[in-house]
């Protein structure tokens, strides 16, 4: 072993192996030591970014929050639905009033008077709305829905939803579109032969559809003197027909602000041929806006319409109910005025009331007054109705087609009929087919046509659900109305509609479950928001 003996050579050896032993030892130590430091500072980090990403989702919640509010606000994409039962009130639909005409009924509202009124508050700037309805109809023909036009003026614009003559008519039918054609006996192919070539208009009924008009105007309308109204005072809102070979179309018209409620009372007289609108004067209100029962005197108007088509015109004679008409003269020898007349009464005017007599082919009238002096008895063909207590409507029908006469003794009546009127037979023309209501008796009037623009209602369970579309620019807007009933806010609400003619009178009724409305108008881009924007911080509205 080269000088060393074995037993040191073992013992050499052995401590080399203890010492590698150790050293491995120590390494492992060192290795572990290593590894718990780098879980730790791992741990560390990992503690680190989470309270940097906590502190970042805490920085922008409230920008992200703010951002989504907005672009929810500012209806990016231009649709927002509300929806009402009885039991989920929202905060743009108000509910059905007057309460004197509505009553609880399980989980919907019955409607029990005529006409209900539904107030609703855009959540924005939108241009169309589509009003639905759940409804179910019990012993009511009839059911429209609508919404205000012009309130002092009673103009509401109206749609079908629910007809029960259409709905169970058993005669053949040919539709087009949104319009459908009824016949008894079918004669014609299609809606257009019909439209082409219709046959007698006193065989035809219509409901919201209108027939072109004729092309061959009876000689008997050209003929006798020219028409005139001044046996009678008109109140407010009314139109009239009358019918031209082309000769021009010339009013004098007289009329009187009686200034009996407050506001301004401007007048504005339109002439329409075929729906073109032919001429348009407005007359600013004279100056008097207080209630004092006073007139400044009578009012001169002078419209001339020169050169028209030959065909039927429509003269529409618009104001409120502070306006009083005078008189009309006309340069033609034929003045029918449309479904329903307000006769006032003489009060500063004349000394002692007129008598007025009138002539109408409505099948069905409603005869009311205002006023105390407006009790009276007047005279429906050979009927005599006791119109004894105001605001009471009084109904008549009449037994026999063909004119009857209307006679009031002294003015101050409201006439609401199914038919036409004229203050002189020889004034009195027909160019209109039967409009179906809800009173029409197709066997009574030999009708053996009907034309609507109608769609059934679908079914959704046990409810009707029934839809009508309107453009909110043509629409009058009011104040929204409180829980109690009480005008609230601005006047930025609408004033929609449900019409059911008649139905306290049948002892009818409809129940509504729910309402929805769908706003909708043109999505808005980012250039849009930002113009909104800066006119919100203008303080400018859009």
């Amino acid at each position: 072993m080269g000088g060393y003996d074995s037993l040191y050579c073992e013992r050499v050896a052995r401590h080399c192996e203890l010492r590698c032993e150790r050293g491995e030892a120590i390494y492992e130590a060192i290795l572990r030591q290593h590894r718990l430091l780098r879980y730790a500072r791992n741990d560390r980090m990992k503690d680190i970014n989470i309270m940097f990403l906590l502190r970042t989702i805490i920085r922008f919640v409230p920008i992200i929050l703010l951002v989504w509010v907005g672009v929810s606000a500012l209806d990016m994409d231009g649709f927002t639905r509300a929806v009402w039962t009885p039991r989920d009130q929202s905060p743009f639909i108000h509910g059905l009033r007057p309460t004197s005409r509505v009553e609880a009924s399980g989980n919907a509202i019955r409607l029990t008077g005529d006409p209900v009124y539904l107030s609703v508050s855009p959540p924005g700037d939108y241009e169309r709305a589509i009003v639905k309805l759940w409804f179910r109809s019990n012993q009511q023909p009839m059911v429209e829905l609508g919404a205000t036009v012009n309130a002092l003026a009673g103009q509401i614009l109206l749609y079908p939803i629910w007809h029960q003559t259409l709905e169970h008519i058993s005669w053949p039918s040919i539709r087009e579109g949104d319009i459908v054609l009824y016949q008894r006996v079918p004669k014609y192919i299609d809606v257009s032969d019909f439209l082409d070539a219709p046959p007698e208009l006193s065989r035809i009924a219509t409901y919201h559809a209108e027939l072109p008009e004729t092309k061959t105007l009876p000689a008997s309308w050209m003929q006798g003197a020219t028409a005139s109204l001044t046996s009678a005072s008109l109140r407010g809102f009314h139109e009239f027909v009358t019918v031209t070979d082309g000769k021009d179309v010339v009013l004098d018209i007289v009329y009187m602000d009686m200034n009996r409620n407050p506001g301004a009372d401007p007048v504005t007289v339109r002439v329409y041929q075929s729906g073109r609108l032919l001429f348009e004067k407005t007359i600013k209100d004279d100056g008097v806006e207080a209630d004092t029962n006073a007139s400044l005197g009578q009012q001169k108007l002078h419209i001339a319409v020169e050169k028209p088509a030959a065909g039927i015109v429509k003269v529409e004679l618009n104001a409120n109910a502070d306006v009083y008409w005078r008189e009309i003269r006309l340069s033609l020898p034929k003045m029918t005025f449309l479904s329903n007349v307000t006769v006032g009464d003489e009060v500063g005017y004349l000394s002692t009331p007129r008598a007025v007599m009138l002539f109408t082919d409505a099948q069905h009238l409603t005869v009311f007054t205002r006023h105390a002096e407006g009790v009276q008895k007047v005279t429906v063909g050979d009927e005599v109705v006791d119109v004894a207590v105001p605001h009471e409507r009084y109904q008549v029908e009449s037994r026999t087609a063909g004119l009857s006469s209307v006679r009031i003794p002294r003015g101050d009546v409201v006439l609401v009929t199914d038919g036409l009127l004229a203050f002189s037979e020889s004034a009195f023309f027909d160019p209109f087919p039967v409009r179906l209501d809800d009173r029409t008796d197709l066997e009574k009037l030999n009708v053996d046509y009907v034309l609507a623009r109608y769609q059934s209602p679908k079914k959704e369970d046990d409810w009707l659900v029934a839809e009508a579309a309107f453009d909110l620019p043509s629409l009058e807007r009011e104040r929204a109305i409180g829980p109690h009933g009480e005008p609230v806010g601005r006047a930025e609400s609408l004033r929609f509609v449900v019409s059911a003619p008649r139905i306290g009178d049948r002892d009818a009724s409809v129940e509504v479950a729910r309402i929805e409305v769908e706003f909708e108008r043109e999505p808005r881009g980012f250039a849009d928001v930002f113009r909104i924007l800066l006119s919100k911080l203008k303080g400018t509205r859009i």
